[in-house]
């Protein structure tokens, strides 16, 4: 970059003689205008692109559902829907935009054929893993799903002579000058400005008619983008086959050269006969270099130029030309230069990597730096530059102030030494502050930002598959089963209690080889009447005999066949024993009494008329099907006929289940109130009667149920012993909820728990990473935060725990049960299931939400602590964040401020920094409210999530999560922000009728924003307007949430608040959470003054409506609803999907426009002033219009 251009002086006749200055021509052609279109229709492929393109619904955007499964990832959501900020979007996009330009550049026929191979090669790409291997695979398949789907016609590739492909005009009059310079030594390069246009080009010329056979094309483009995959749709020109182009070009090989402005220096390449710049060069550098191309005897340098272009340009371009001449003649420029230079001879090298910063590349580095830091409305995130000049020597000495997201120890650099000129002096002040940067922790070893690079993350985690290879389910059975060899026999006693009281208390013992976890009451539901209440008492060791366990054995086999038709020959080594609650000598006896079946007609003779003592009733002629016994009926013209009035036993065998009542008919005992069942009148001589009373048999249909509910235990319990040692959970009912997926359909699963979890460790991540890095950024903070807490590391964490084993996946399924034997288990071998990564990381944050619920936040954090070590907030000093300097106290403008709060601040400075918008740029000691607005944010959710959790009604997952979207609704916030404030007495001075003045003293009413530290016109006039619609919408607003149904989605959207308002409420939460040294409690108190706690409570007692009108919508319609926000201005449409967020000279008449469509017909087109207040409206529409046609 320091090179000097010299020319000869003395000698320069003789280099003009021997130097060949190319003819210049001007190429006129004349663009078509192709009107409301704007591209040539007979483009088919791109006409058919526009219109799929139009209709594309950003919510099946594999980027868009990815945000929509991590717990982190609201913001990013709603940005991504509401701006099209998607990889695949802008890929589209940007694919689109080059179609639109190679139609115009080069005609119909290259964009069908540009589109057509585009979108070939991405559907070769999707099967072949090494093309694009940098692509998400998901948005791969999706591209190609979408581009696939556009008819794209057939590309002709072979044209008689008298027959061209459709070419534009510019591209037409470009072959009309070929084809008039071609002659056998033709040498030529064409310069055009996309990469796109160069191998499309080759391939127009390659083809037509007059060009093919004279023409030897080549396509040469930079290497720059190269190494960048993913910007591979639509480049259609592979470099690697480029590498022989420049010598092929030289041996005559090839003749022609389209290029992009790669070649116009430091390539060695021949003279050319032709030059053509099929576009104006961009500057005087690209005119002059490329018309050195054009070195041959009598060559041509030929420039495009449409009809209505004045020849000026290239005057003008000589004109600076000879001017430029001039200058390099002159043998006094140098001196003059060097008068300007003064050299910076600052280094700081970085041994382990070998990082070189030097005065020269520190201001760009500092841009760099600055571009990286968070974005926020009104704040300029450049660096700021001064000069302090000496009154003496006229020195100069730099000073810069970063942006106010920056820690106040960096913010504020100056020079070391002083400059005799300006450009020395920031370059040194920027190398100062580059530097301070790294030495205070926010630049890594490479000296760059931090960002998206390893520093930010605790572990570096491998991208995991959505469904991966875990551990089978543990069974507990296994190690029970090898417990028998050397058994440590236990028994507990099982009390069977029927709800109306229609049997005796049943009393059964359960027998194990092992001491078994305590178990609570079990509920059975019989039927719709009846249900059963198992109690386990206490268990006791027992001793018992070989002879005893065979009878054991013998009486378990009996109560599972006993509601079954009996199996002729039944593995009997069962793992659990289950027996009458009686003496160890009475077994024998009651084996021999129980055993068997009687002919019906025996019994009959014996008047049995109790249906409890009857046993089963079998019937031969049907296989031996089990019937329950009723009544006997006796002939009264045949007293030798008797049959027997029975009750099919119920078809339900997982008791355990309430939802499976739902549809049951069945009515397994006779009660008063019971409904009518199905009666069946079989004869006694066809039937026989099991000997064991139906009173005991019964419970044989309760073993698979008390197997399950004993496995479930087992399993939370090894889990508690093993992974979990460190977590002591005061119920192991938690557990069991946290570990059981939804897929087992059991009656609890993890959702509910996931939920406080997903909190809880979103809130102990923000506390660690806030206090273990007070150097850091909210950029920073919040990329680190959404590393720790993403599925991929979670699950991780899971399977390098071992947690994979203890996931109850597995449905029960009572017709298929067996009760588990000792032979078999002892054989089990190591198998594995798949499970998908996303249940992976639930169960972990399940988990946080049981130790949450079961013992509070301390626990919850130990078992953070357990799958993520370097979460450990136990360790660290969370005091020294609060030793800062004070301010003065003028700072605070209100004394009585921190009173209103509601805490009293030990460290003020929190205050004053909890105020301190990013545009605030006069105060270089205070650092913006970013920080403490991202601690905030996660304390908020924390203090709502807590009132969920004590709710006294147990609130559904879906539920809870959007009664907190709608209590932490950063319109609501802001709305309390607007209404929360504070009476001050101040002093009123008026004139008087008498010519004097009098004092009146008044209370003056001051809102938290009043005190919001800011500098930003644009800022103040949009904070003005939202406070206008406040004023207007206050008191519908208060009305609503005092005492409306349905939460005031339209009322609080109207507000269209700026973002600060809601950031306000919550930077002052986590200034209270940081100067209370972690308080909860004082956090809650501002919650409560501000009456977002009141609100709460009133959306859980009233039930109140929280469902936002969209989804209210799309659940109504049963997603068959579209809804589509533009931007508009005065009445018409300014574009594609834009941000909320306009620059100010735009921001007059802005509205946003929603159109709802119903099953593909526009039903409802509102407007609103933000794209959330469009929205609603129109979601309100569709419900009405629904609610009509119910």
């Amino acid at each position: 970059m320091n090179a000097v251009c010299k020319t000869p002086r003395v000698h320069r006749s003789d280099l003009l003689e021997h130097s060949n200055r190319p003819e210049l021509l001007q190429l006129m052609f004349q663009p078509v205008n192709y009107g409301m279109f704007g591209f040539d229709t007979r483009a088919v492929a791109l006409g058919a692109f526009l219109i799929s393109h139009g209709s594309l619904d950003i919510e099946d955007d594999p980027y868009v559902k990815r945000l929509k499964q991590s717990p982190l990832s609201e913001e990013k959501l709603q940005a991504a829907i509401e701006n099209g900020d998607t990889y695949c979007s802008k890929q589209l996009k940007r694919f689109l935009s080059r179609c639109f330009h190679i139609c115009e550049e080069l005609g119909p026929w290259a964009t069908d054929y540009f589109m057509s191979e585009s979108i070939k090669r991405l559907r070769n790409s999707v099967s072949d893993q090494s093309i694009m291997m940098d692509w998400d695979e998901a948005e791969k398949a999706y591209l190609a799903r979408f581009l696939s789907s556009i008819p794209i016609p057939d590309i002709r590739l072979d044209f008689p002579a008298n027959e061209y492909p459709l070419v534009s005009p510019k591209l037409e009059r470009l072959i009309q000058f070929l084809d008039e310079k071609y002659h056998p030594d033709f040498s030529g390069l064409i310069f055009v400005k996309q990469r796109a246009t160069v191998s499309a080009m080759v391939k127009v010329l390659e083809v037509h008619p007059l060009m093919k056979d004279r023409f030897r094309c080549a396509a040469f483009v930079g290497y720059s983008s190269s190494g960048n995959r993913k910007e591979a749709l639509g480049d259609l020109h592979d470099v690697r086959c480029q590498r022989d182009t420049l010598s092929e070009f030289r041996s005559g090989h090839r003749n022609l050269i389209i290029s992009t402005d790669v070649l116009e220096e430091g390539i060695d390449i021949s003279a050319c006969s032709v030059v053509v710049c099929y576009d104006k060069p961009p500057n005087l550098k690209s005119f002059i270099q490329r018309r050195g191309r054009a070195r041959q005897k009598k060559s041509t340098y030929a420039i495009m130029l449409t009809g209505d272009d004045e020849t000026s340009h290239v005057d003008r371009w000589q004109e600076l030309e000879k001017a430029m001449v001039q200058a390099y003649l002159d043998e006094e420029r140098q001196p003059e230069l060097s008068d300007d230079y003064e050299e910076v001879n600052e280094r700081f090298l970085i041994e382990s990597t070998g990082a070189l910063l030097t005065a020269d590349t520190a201001m760009a580095h500092l841009h760099h730096f600055c571009s990286t830091l968070p974005s926020q409305p009104y704040a300029d995130t450049r660096p700021i530059f001064s000069l302090e000049r000496s009154d003496q020597t006229e020195a100069r000495k730099g000073t810069v102030i970063l942006p106010s997201c920056v820690h106040p120890a960096v913010r504020c650099i100056q020079g070391k030494n002083w400059w005799r000129s300006d450009k020395a002096a920031l370059k040194e002040t920027a190398f100062q502050a580059y530097k301070a940067l790294y030495e205070f922790g926010l630049l890594n070893d490479n000296l760059l930002p931090l960002s998206q690079k390893p520093e930010l993350q605790t572990q570096i985690i491998a991208d995991l598959p959505a469904v991966v290879d875990v551990s089978e389910q543990y069974d507990p059975w296994v190690d029970l089963a090898h417990s028998w060899s050397s058994p440590d026999i236990h028994q507990h006693r099982i009390t069977v209690r029927q709800n109306r009281v229609l049997m005796e208390d049943l009393s059964m013992a359960l027998t194990v080889p092992a001491l078994l976890p305590a178990l609570g009451p079990l509920t059975l539901f019989w039927d719709k009447e009846n249900t059963f209440t198992l109690s386990f008492a206490t268990a006791k060791r027992v001793p018992v005999t070989s002879e005893s366990i065979q009878q054991l054995r013998a009486a378990t086999a009996m109560y599972l066949q006993a509601t079954k038709r009996p199996v002729a020959k039944m593995a009997n080594d069962f793992v659990a024993l289950f027996g009458p609650d009686i003496p160890e000598s009475e077994l024998e006896n009651w084996l021999s009494t129980n055993a068997g079946s009687d002919p019906a007609l025996d019994v009959y003779s014996l008047r049995n008329d109790n249906p409890l003592s009857m046993g089963i009733v079998r019937d031969q002629m049907r296989y031996n099907k089990p019937l329950i016994f009723k009544r006997w009926l006796v002939s009264e013209q045949d007293v030798s006929i008797v049959e027997l009035e029975c009750d099919p036993f119920p078809r339900r065998r997982n008791l355990l289940s309430r939802q499976t009542l739902a549809g049951d008919l069945d009515n397994g005992i006779d009660g008063d109130d019971a409904p009518t069942p199905r009666v069946r009148i079989v004869s006694a001589h066809q039937c026989t009667i099991d000997k064991l009373p139906f009173s005991q048999s019964i419970f044989g249909s309760f073993i698979s149920s008390i197997i399950e509910t004993l496995e479930v235990a087992l399993i939370a319990t090894k889990l508690c012993n093993t992974i979990l040692e460190s977590v002591h959970f005061s119920s192991i009912r938690h557990v069991i909820t946290a570990i059981t997926a939804p897929s087992a359909c059991a009656e609890t699963d993890y959702q509910r728990y996931e939920f406080f979890g997903d909190s809880v460790l979103k809130f102990t991540v923000s506390c660690q990473l806030f206090f273990q890095h007070p150097n850091w950024h909210e950029g920073y903070l919040s990329e680190n935060r959404d590393q720790i807490v993403q599925n991929p590391r979670l699950a991780r964490a899971a399977l390098d725990a071992g947690l994979d084993a203890f996931i109850i996946n597995r449905r029960f399924a009572p017709r298929k049960w067996s009760a588990p034997l000792i032979s078999e288990r002892i054989k089990a071998t190591c198998t594995q299931r798949k499970m998908s990564t996303k249940v992976l990381a639930d169960v972990v944050e399940a988990l946080i939400g049981a130790a949450y619920v079961d013992s509070g936040m301390e626990t919850a954090q130990t078992v953070i602590r357990r799958f993520l070590p370097s979460v450990d907030l136990a360790t660290l000093d969370t005091e020294s964040i609060q030793r800062q300097s004070r301010p003065e106290a003028s700072h605070l403008m209100n004394r009585k401020l921190p009173e209103h709060v509601g805490h009293h601040f030990d460290n003020e400075s929190l205050l004053v920094e909890a105020l301190t918008h990013p545009s605030c740029d006069y105060d270089p000691t205070t650092q913006s409210y970013q920080r403490l607005e991202f601690l905030g944010d996660a304390v908020l959710d924390i203090i709502v999530v807590t009132a969920l959790s004590k709710h006294a009604l147990e609130i559904p997952q879906g539920e809870m999560t959007m009664i907190k979207a709608a209590c932490v609704n950063a319109n609501l916030l802001a709305f309390f922000c607007m209404d929360f404030t504070i009476s001050s007495p101040t002093t009123d001075v008026a004139e008087t009728t008498t010519n004097k003045f009098e004092i009146t003293p008044v209370e003056q009413h001051f809102a938290l924003w009043n005190f919001l530290r800011c500098r930003d016109q644009v800022l103040e006039l949009n904070r003005d307007a939202s406070l206008s619609r406040y004023s207007v919408l206050r008191t519908q607003i208060a009305e609503a949430l005092l005492s409306d149904s349905d939460y005031p989605w339209l009322l609080l959207s109207q507000i269209n608040a700026e973002k600060f308002f809601s950031d306000i409420i919550e930077s002052i939460l986590g200034a209270i959470f940081v100067d209370s040294n972690g308080d909860l409690s004082a956090c809650e108190s501002f919650v409560e003054k501000i009456g977002l706690l009141p609100y709460l409570r009133r959306v859980l007692d009233d039930r109140v409506n929280v469902v936002h009108p969209k989804n209210a919508a799309q659940r109504m319609a049963k997603l068959n609803v579209l809804f589509d926000v533009k931007r508009v201005k005065a009445g018409c449409e300014t574009g594609e999907d834009g941000d909320d967020e306009v620059d100010s000279d735009d921001v007059a008449g802005i509205r946003y426009r929603c159109s709802a469509t119903l099953n593909s017909v526009q039903v409802a087109v509102e407007e609103g002033l933000s794209r959330e207040e469009a929205e609603v409206r129109a979601a309100n529409s569709v419900v009405a219009l629904l609610r009509e046609r119910s």
